[in-house]
């Protein structure tokens, strides 16, 4: 039977507003904390299109875990929950189409400004200029295929596609990290499957949380039956990333697969990026704690079908998770 919560829907708008000001807030502090002076190929390119960069970046990137997120939580309810839980899989479906356009809109105008950034005409760049960046520039490239990618998502979100969709999704999600410092490291055995894992991992954790708080938390037959499906789901994403997180610090840092433990630290403590680094340290840990207490205290009331605190906490952790992003957003540029 589907028992649901009243929850004040008003709330929500103005809690994803305040989760999104976080992020970007700690996108601009990070922007400004480390100031990296630009490439010498990047000269010409005014202050505006050099800061903005990180900001489409950091559009695309929420865009990606929220679609990502909506195909997930398709996948948890499984065939039964899709067909019992009708409301549910509408607006998840919605949500996935929007955040499919908007991904594909972000990483187009990050396309732009990229290509804007080492061409000679600036903010006057011709299409010819932006159409050519792909041709002679690896992340062009990867970019592309990231829109590709996203026009894939959408295509399959539409189409109700669940394993193109998150396929689709993934690719999308992976093609510019690894042709970034991953690629560009001593050990690009390493460093590229480790970003790739750590990328999934966390689109996968942050985008089924996401979905979940808004659009499952306020019924409470269906968060008994998607809460213990992604609980499994989330403990192996935040060991994931702990792990791949541990294995990339040391070549972002130092570019050594195993940098000596004093040169890791002066890297971590005296260095932008370093500053960085320990952000989304102490973000991991905040986030480990509530998701903690979420798999140990929340999920037995939750399978009993009680009223729980779960949206509180959730979003603790996606307020964590909105800043952690955003300086990882920045770390993922020259510094």
């Amino acid at each position: 039977m589907d028992i649901a919560i009243p929850v004040v829907k008003a709330r929500r708008p103005a809690v994803v507003a305040a989760i999104a000001t976080v992020g970007v807030t700690a996108l601009v502090c990070a922007i400004i904390a480390t100031r990296p002076p630009p490439e010498p190929a990047m000269t010409t390119a005014g202050p505006g299109i050099l800061y903005m960069t990180p900001l489409a970046r950091f559009v695309t990137n929420g865009s990606a875990i929220l679609a990502t997120g909506a195909v997930l939580l398709l996948l948890l309810l499984g065939s039964q929950g899709r067909a019992q839980y009708g409301a549910i899989v509408t607006r998840t479906r919605a949500v996935g189409i929007a955040a499919g356009i908007a991904w594909i809109t972000a990483t187009t105008t990050t396309w732009w400004l990229q290509a804007a950034a080492i061409s000679q005409s600036g903010p006057q760049m011709p299409f010819t200029g932006m159409a050519s960046y792909p041709l002679h520039v690896s992340s062009g490239a990867a970019l592309v295929l990231t829109v590709l990618a996203a026009t894939g998502y959408a295509i399959a979100a539409i189409k109700h596609k669940l394993v193109l969709g998150l396929s689709s999704a993934l690719v999308g999600l992976v093609a510019v990290p690894v042709t970034g410092h991953a690629s560009q490291s001593e050990a690009a055995w390493l460093t590229t499957p480790a970003i790739t894992a750590h990328m999934c991992a966390v689109s996968l954790w942050v985008g089924g949380l996401a979905l979940i708080t808004l659009l499952v938390s306020g019924n409470r037959s269906a968060l008994a039956l998607v809460l213990p499906r992604f609980s499994t789901v989330a403990g192996a994403a935040i060991a994931t990333v702990a792990v791949t997180g541990v294995l990339l610090a040391g070549p972002r840092l130092t570019k050594e697969l195993a940098p000596h433990p004093s040169v890791l630290i002066h890297a971590l403590f005296e260095t932008p990026a370093g500053w960085l680094v320990l952000g989304k340290l102490v973000g991991l840990m905040i986030l480990a704690a509530t998701g903690g207490a979420i798999r140990q205290v929340l999920l037995p009331a939750v399978r009993r079908q009680e009223t729980v605190a779960l949206a509180t906490l959730a979003t603790v952790e996606l307020t964590v998770m909105a800043a952690t992003i955003a300086l990882a957003t920045v770390l993922a540029r020259p510094l």
